[in-house]
């Protein structure tokens, strides 16, 4: 975020916070008196105490839940997972940038929110030469706006789902096709090869001419999660129960025949 001085403490992150059932979302913007070492601001123990003040908020509804998915950060370790454990809390690893995507998403639309209102200001003050950085004092009338909005998905504003004990979610994607429990089941015994990610192969993570697609490797079905009103979502394993890490829609796999024959060996190797 752009740094943005409040008094004596200038602010240049926010820990933003969504409750993937309900959509409710916190966020708590994280400054220091001195912003010489950025790295050295946004350590584990600030992390730490950022959580604790949304969920020991008692203006905010969130609970501690029994899962936090975090990003790979060294920030979300040490005294973040010593507290995660004195409340009960699994920490789970996002594996990919897709199991984030609720809450990058809302990166994104804080960002698409809070910055119109610095450039309007700069607008109005374009004979001082000095642009707007301010974003700290609009950011619990964006945050509440957004929890007050109906949400596509759920059909209701995050402030009415998080009292309800039950929410069911529409994809995020629509879909030809039966889905959820109506959907089509893949098993154990199904060979199967996944979609590759750009640059999954070869590195540089972007898509050549002439990479390949699917995964040369053949899988089998790990396990599968059903859940109404959703794709059924996969995990992969080989033969040594080792296979990728993210999991995969049907569309993401391709069926393969078990009786396919491959060339001999010395036709592969060559």
């Amino acid at each position: 975020m752009p740094y943005d001085k409040v008094g004596r403490i200038t602010y240049l992150f926010c820990l933003n916070v969504v409750d993937v059932a309900s959509r409710y979302k916190a966020s708590i913007p994280i400054g220091a008196y001195s912003v010489k070492d950025r790295e050295g601001i946004l350590t584990s123990k600030t992390i730490a105490r950022a959580l604790e003040k949304i969920y020991d908020d008692p203006e905010i509804p969130l609970v501690w839940p029994k899962l936090l998915i975090t990003d790979r950060g060294p920030e979300f370790r040490g005294d973040c997972e010593v507290l995660m454990m004195e409340h009960n809390v699994k920490i789970q690893k996002a594996k990919s940038k897709r199991t984030m995507g609720i809450v990058e998403r809302y990166n994104r639309t804080l960002v698409e929110r809070l910055f119109p209102s610095q450039d309007a200001s700069d607008l109005l003050t374009l004979h001082l030469y000095k642009r707007s950085r301010a974003w700290v004092k609009n950011l619990p009338t964006v945050v509440e706006d957004i929890n007050n909005s109906i949400t596509y998905q759920i059909g209701i504003s995050p402030v009415e789902a998080i009292k309800n004990d039950e929410i069911i979610a529409n994809p995020s994607k629509p879909r030809n096709g039966p889905i959820g429990y109506d959907e089509e089941q893949l098993f154990y015994n199904d060979l199967v090869r996944y979609l590759l990610e750009p640059g999954e192969l070869e590195g540089g993570g972007r898509r050549r001419a002439g990479d390949m697609n699917w995964s040369p490797k053949v899988y089998h079905i790990r396990e599968a999660l059903v859940q109404k009103n959703q794709p059924i979502l996969y995990w992969l394993e080989d033969d040594d129960c080792h296979g990728p890490e993210r999991s995969f829609v049907r569309e993401e796999l391709q069926v393969i025949d078990p009786d396919t024959e491959l060339p001999p060996q010395w036709v592969l190797s060559n």
